[in-house]
């Protein structure tokens, strides 16, 4: 049985889960930028290369990823590679089945001009929770809680290690902890890496780029300490 909604035309290519493929999904899909006409409150980012919301469809907490053109010159170069959302998808596909937590993906799609793509749009469930670097900050959570929580993120990473997956901006905004377990969010730069020593060096950057968060807060650096090691 086909796990997933499938449909190509000219001027799109949408991917969806069966499962998540309803009537109101299809009309949505028709015209997604709808989901940025909602008021402010449900805005979470307004940045030139991604605008990112926060919508309902069928009851469900979505949110809404549309990877923005800045220029014609950035639409031109843009239009013969891979769009991000289709890469936010396959890597998020890969995450589960390595089981390393990300929010589900529910749909992709891209504007297209026959082989030319555009504007394009990733679609995956809302998870509440704070933000690893937040949630390090909280005096509500105890010493015990965060030792917990840091063990946690260092095994995820143990486990993107021995997957040689890089993520390519590893900042604590980009982990989210929902339900006592830590949540790897925005999967554009993640690559797989071939390269034993490419990985390395990717890897190296990953790590250094995490550990800056804590740069001001050594206490909390010293709990990721043999990320280090």
């Amino acid at each position: 049985m086909k796990k997933l909604h499938i449909e190509k035309t000219f001027k799109s290519f949408c991917l969806c889960k069966n499962e998540k493929y309803t009537p109101v999904i299809k009309d949505f899909l028709e015209n997604p930028d709808i989901a940025f006409e909602i008021p402010d409150d449900f805005l979470l980012k307004n940045g030139n290369s991604a605008t990112i919301v926060r919508y309902k469809i069928d009851g469900n907490d979505l949110v809404i990823k549309r990877y923005n053109m800045k220029t014609k010159i950035h639409a031109v170069r843009r239009a013969f590679k891979e769009t991000r959302a289709n890469h936010s998808w396959h890597y998020a596909h890969i995450l589960q089945n390595k089981g390393i937590n990300t929010p589900n993906p529910v749909a992709m799609k891209e504007k297209r001009w026959g082989p030319f793509r555009n504007k394009a749009y990733f679609i995956c469930e809302y998870i509440k929770g704070p933000t690893a670097f937040n949630y390090f900050q909280d005096p509500q959570y105890n010493d015990n809680d965060k030792s917990i929580m840091a063990k946690q993120i260092i095994e995820m990473f143990d486990m993107l290690k021995s997957s040689m997956l890089s993520h390519g901006d590893m900042k604590a905004t980009n982990i989210i902890i929902h339900d006592n377990k830590p949540f790897l969010l925005d999967l554009d730069s993640m690559i797989a890496r071939t390269s034993k020593g490419k990985f390395i060096s990717a890897w190296g950057k990953d790590i250094k780029r995490f550990m800056r968060n804590w740069e001001y807060l050594p206490e909390i650096g010293q709990l990721f300490k043999q990320l280090q090691d």
